[in-house]
């Protein structure tokens, strides 16, 4: 278990009273009663639950969490988090014995207006513009709102962020519409398998020979498609970039139980990408469909501005498609285009492509939590969007590709490739946001409380059942499908 203690990794909270506003213990304000300390843990629980399953990271569940249940009047507030649960405990001023929930986090979806809904709403309630019992009925609401998008439009947008990527990877017409039309079969399916309580790595299996297979029917048509670019776009819908990106935040901030099981979860889901095309390639040598790897052609500089516009369309799509608030989707486009510019200028340089991709994910880090300080909410909707076009989707079919054909060897050497080109992303995107936080002169109080753990955790033990100690500073907080 890993937790955070009331360290005042935080500053002094405040809420409203009936004598004003003002620090919680100030003269004149009616202390928090059992009724008070019940609703301050079940609103805390509440809340971590949303962002967790959500995608954001243990440090900053943990902080919300223990601000949340401070604003409604318990000291000494300690909370721990797992991957499929959140404990808070606290006390009233002056009871030794502490008031404590347990809360279980069953379901993970993505929804990025959920989440930014829950961060302005946590925020109000820190900086005291709205009291504890107000919150309460927010957060009831927020939990309840359907989602901004319509099935058919999340659907459409999926396709939409297949055909960019094809068309990044230098795909012509046709198979940039195999790609949509691939996507489309893949997100009918494991939307139906999902709601049928299937598991995610079933999911994830089907999805992958959805892909594979409408690749293998266009190349045994001869219709003259590339089937890897078809594959490439059809299955990173399915990647899991936002569990990757939530590992490696959680590993760096000490979280290492919540990182090893988000970690194991990037494993699974990969895995299941992988035995969907698998079999899905088998099948084709079985039946003597002539597939082979094509690189991705070679693209001048009059390429530019069609790439630039694709990586923007996917990130845009990405955000439609995980229900992020409109007012954030040029913002979330320019951020991919961004982060495909400068891996094109690294690439340029005859530099490495796990380096263009860390230096293109530090970019994009910066440009997120920028983004999100203007746009207040959080910078994972940006940073999730803007790496999407740069996972290695392409990387991974020719991996499995070559395993089908014997060559052991050079397929573990790219899937070796893609997962460092993965944490590359994560890792890039995190020390982008530290940079950027860094960079700033000035950060709001809020801003101070709500980010994660990273300089106490960096100087506390890193191994379960430790506590925070105190500390002034923090970075930021978290949250592909």
């Amino acid at each position: 278990m890993q937790g955070a203690g009331d360290g005042r990794t935080f500053p002094e909270v405040t809420r409203p009273t009936s004598a004003g506003t003002g620090p919680i213990g100030d003269r004149g304000e009616v202390p928090p009663t059992a009724e008070d300390a019940h609703r301050a843990v079940d609103l805390s629980l509440r809340t971590g639950e949303l962002l967790l399953s959500g995608g954001a990271s243990a440090a900053e569940v943990t902080e919300t969490c223990a601000a949340v249940a401070r604003a409604g009047g318990l000291h000494r507030v300690e909370c721990d988090i797992t991957f499929t649960s959140i404990t808070v405990s606290g006390h009233l001023p002056g009871d030794p014995a502490p008031v404590s929930g347990l809360r279980l986090v069953r379901f993970r979806e993505l929804d990025y207006s959920r989440v930014s809904a829950v961060h302005a709403l946590v925020t109000d309630l820190v900086e005291g513009r709205t009291t504890p019992v107000q919150a309460d009925e927010r957060l009831r609401s927020v939990a309840a709102t359907r989602h901004p998008y319509g099935r058919v439009t999340v659907t459409v947008a999926r396709a939409l962020l297949a055909a960019a990527v094809a068309l990044l990877l230098g795909a012509g017409p046709e198979v940039t519409a195999a790609a949509f039309g691939a996507t489309v079969l893949v997100d009918l399916a494991i939307d139906a398998l999902g709601r049928r309580g299937i598991p995610a790595f079933f999911q994830n299996a089907v999805g992958g020979f959805i892909a594979t297979a409408v690749a293998l029917g266009l190349v045994a048509a001869d219709v003259g498609v590339r089937p890897s670019l078809v594959v490439a776009g059809g299955i990173v819908l399915l990647l899991p970039g936002v569990t990757l990106v939530g590992a490696v935040h959680d590993a760096i901030t000490g979280f290492y139980v919540t990182a090893s099981a988000r970690a194991f979860e990037t494993f699974l889901l990969t895995a299941g990408i992988i035995s969907g095309i698998a079999v899905a390639l088998s099948v084709g040598v079985r039946l003597g469909v002539p597939v082979r790897i094509w690189d991705p052609p070679a693209t001048g500089l009059g390429d530019v501005p069609l790439q630039l516009l694709a990586a923007a369309v996917a990130s845009a799509a990405f955000a439609v498609a995980n229900h992020a608030p409109r007012r954030t989707l040029v913002p979330a486009a320019l951020a991919g285009a961004t982060g495909w510019a400068v891996l094109l200028g690294v690439e340029h340089l005859d530099l490495s492509a796990t380096l263009g991709s860390a230096t293109a994910a530090v970019l994009i880090g910066m440009a997120s939590y920028t983004l999100a300080v203007q746009q207040r909410v959080p910078a994972l909707v940006y940073v999730a969007a803007g790496i999407i076009p740069l996972l290695p989707g392409l990387t991974i079919y020719r991996a499995l590709r070559r395993l089908s054909e014997g060559d052991t060897l050079g397929g573990i050497t790219l899937l070796g490739t893609a997962v460092t080109i993965g944490v590359a992303l994560a890792a890039g995107a995190l020390f982008g946001e530290y940079l950027a936080r860094a960079l700033r002169r000035t950060a709001s109080p809020v801003e101070r409380r709500l980010t994660g753990l990273l300089r106490s955790r960096a100087s506390r033990r890193a191994e379960p059942g430790a506590t925070a100690r105190p500390a002034a500073g923090g970075g930021p907080g978290r949250g592909f499908v």
